[in-house]
């Protein structure tokens, strides 16, 4: 039965793929679904790119271990990052009406080499956190299916591959939020049965809280000593608080995140959804967590904790609910797989490849903007010239205040169907080298998908936010800025997985990471000004659009908000009754 579910969800993953695909037109379509995606939607995706295997497998198996509320705490930093995000930077992008994020930097700093740059740290970083979420898909799958491992890697790439290979982001949208529903109804009814199984939710805590097994797993702070993944209460808030504030930056800006209010059809679309995605996450992970650790109460010794969804799955739940519980997590996978893998091929073929061969140029400067130089990528352009059919600083600002392209090949603008060719096999290309790294890869679901986030945090959250703030921040300054904290965090998260070295808790690699960002950022500033196309560009962004200045819009996105709050309030509500009070009562 598992079997026949998880190869019928592949199924219908392609024959999604290909309906949706026909749909595709153009480069708009395939980047980003034309620009006119619903509130539902764009939270869909929001929540399915976000919850993947190192969700369901990853942190769930954290929760298992004897972390649930500290993957709790940790959470709750996390979805603050949706509001943070769209308010900060998501509704500015989304006014860029780039085709990706670093074409946003390349545009907002008249830098190529910028965008070419970021699109870099796409590739690497996106493409790390690939490699995570297909080993987690190949090792749920392969706990169902008896069949070689090397077949089952082949399958689940294959079939992510096509999709996205056909439809785009077009594809990826309706995937996302047909995955959202699938695999939010499994951790929801899955973990509530487990729960209820145990007793209910009162029963269960008070169970929980006398497991010898493992001793303050339900405890504010989890297991501590020294045999356990957190020494002491301290290590387990500094944990919290500090990967809660990093992938409150991840949600808030990593482009698979703050890429999917670029689909939105408008400015308040793109609040709406991002008030979606926090009610709905604050909700799943209520059970994910807490439900991850009650599988103790059924079997506490599940090697490896990331399978203990799935042995649950298996075990514990009625076949029906078994088999729900088990396709979501492969439908969670699926989906994140499939927007990682488009973002990937898209920056490789609108960010990278341009600027590789030379089509990539940047607008003309004008006459008074500062000749300091960092080098062809990075610094400001020279004098206002002629050559691209400017006559003057009045055409000059003027022409940004447009929007032109900045690829000087892409004259039908979005509607380049050459450009939508060259992102599909570009896409090919780029799924193939995650295949074999895939392949020789160690499994490491949790820590290759912290790794790649963490990235992403130290080097681009604080740059985005200072591009919509600042008007002093130089195109060398980002660079620096950006190159500084994801280097900072490779060679230290790399020192400390493979080198054993340890470092403080205050001192672990993502808080170097943004120290040395913002270090960089300062120094790479020196010596240049801001680019004045960049400047009026970022002017621009600062007006809303008229479409958004509707009264009644307005008044709808206030109702989005009191209903979010009253969500989050209910949450909490939830944890002082059904976990504060059980659990306080049985300690006592």
């Amino acid at each position: 039965m598992f079997a026949a579910a998880i190869f019928g969800s592949f199924v219908l993953y392609l024959v999604i793929g290909a309906v949706v695909g026909r749909k595709v037109k153009d480069k708009s379509d395939y980047y980003v679904a034309g620009r006119a995606a619903p509130t539902f939607l764009v939270a869909g995706t929001l929540v399915a790119s976000c919850l993947s295997t190192v969700s369901f497998m990853g942190e769930l198996g954290f929760s298992y271990d004897g972390y649930p509320v500290v993957m709790l705490l940790l959470t709750a930093f996390n979805i603050s990052g949706y509001v943070l995000g769209v308010m900060l930077f998501g509704r500015y992008l989304r006014r860029s009406s780039a085709l990706t994020v670093p074409e946003y930097f390349g545009k907002r700093f008249n830098s190529p080499g910028l965008q070419a740059l970021a699109g870099v740290m796409v590739v690497v970083g996106i493409g790390l956190y690939l490699v995570a979420v297909t080993q987690g898909l190949v090792l749920v799958v392969g706990q169902l299916i008896d069949i070689p491992q090397w077949v089952l890697l082949v399958i689940v790439w294959a079939s992510y591959t096509i999709f996205t290979f056909m439809s785009g982001s077009q594809g990826v949208l309706v995937n996302d939020t047909i995955m959202f529903v699938v695999f939010t109804v499994a951790a929801i009814l899955g973990m509530g049965w487990i729960i209820g199984a145990s007793g209910g939710p009162v029963t269960a805590m008070q169970k929980m809280a006398e497991l010898t097994s493992k001793p303050d797993g339900i405890s504010w702070h989890g297991l501590t000593g020294a045999d356990n993944y957190l020494g002491t209460p301290a290590q387990a808030v500094i944990y919290a608080v500090t990967f809660g504030i990093v992938w409150c930056t991840v949600v808030a800006v990593s482009p698979w995140q703050s890429s999917r209010f670029l689909m939105a059809k408008n400015e308040h679309v793109a609040i709406r959804s991002a008030l979606f995605a926090t009610a709905a996450l604050a909700v799943t992970y209520l059970f994910l967590t807490f439900g991850g650790f009650s599988i103790n109460l059924f079997n506490d010794g599940i090697t490896p904790s990331e399978i203990a969804f799935i042995w649950a799955g298996q075990n514990v739940l009625p076949s029906l609910l078994g088999v729900i519980a088990v396709t979501g997590i492969v439908a969670a996978g699926l989906s994140s797989a499939a927007s990682f893998l488009s973002l990937i091929g898209f920056s490789a073929a609108n960010d990278v490849m341009p600027y590789l061969t030379g089509k990539r140029v940047r607008e003309p400067e004008l006459a008074t903007t500062s000749t300091a130089s960092a080098g062809p990528a990075f610094a400001s352009a020279g004098p206002a010239s002629t050559s691209a059919g400017t006559s003057g600083p009045a055409t000059d600002i003027a022409t940004v205040a447009g929007g032109p392209p900045t690829d000087s090949t892409a004259a039908s603008g979005d509607n380049d169907i050459h450009g939508l060719q060259v992102a599909r096999w570009t896409m090919v290309i780029a799924g193939l080298i995650v295949l074999v790294i895939t392949w020789v890869a160690p499994p490491a679901v949790l820590t290759i998908g912290y790794f790649a986030a963490t990235l992403f945090a130290a080097s681009w959250g604080l740059i985005a936010f200072w591009s919509v703030r600042s008007t002093k921040l130089s195109a060398r300054g980002a660079a620096v800025g950006m190159i500084a904290g994801f280097v900072v965090v490779a060679i230290f998260e790399s020192l400390s997985e493979f080198a054993g070295i340890e470092l403080p808790d205050l001192l672990n690699p993502t808080i170097l990471g943004f120290v040395a960002s913002i270090g960089g950022t300062l120094l790479g500033n020196i010596g240049t000004r801001a680019s004045r196309l960049g400047n009026a560009f970022r002017e621009r962004l600062m007006v809303i659009p008229e479409e958004d200045r509707d009264p009644r819009k307005y008044r709808r996105t206030r109702t989005w908000v009191i209903g979010t709050v009253i969500i989050l309030m209910l949450c909490g509500l939830a944890m002082l009754l059904l976990y504060a009070v059980p659990y306080a009562m049985t300690v006592d």
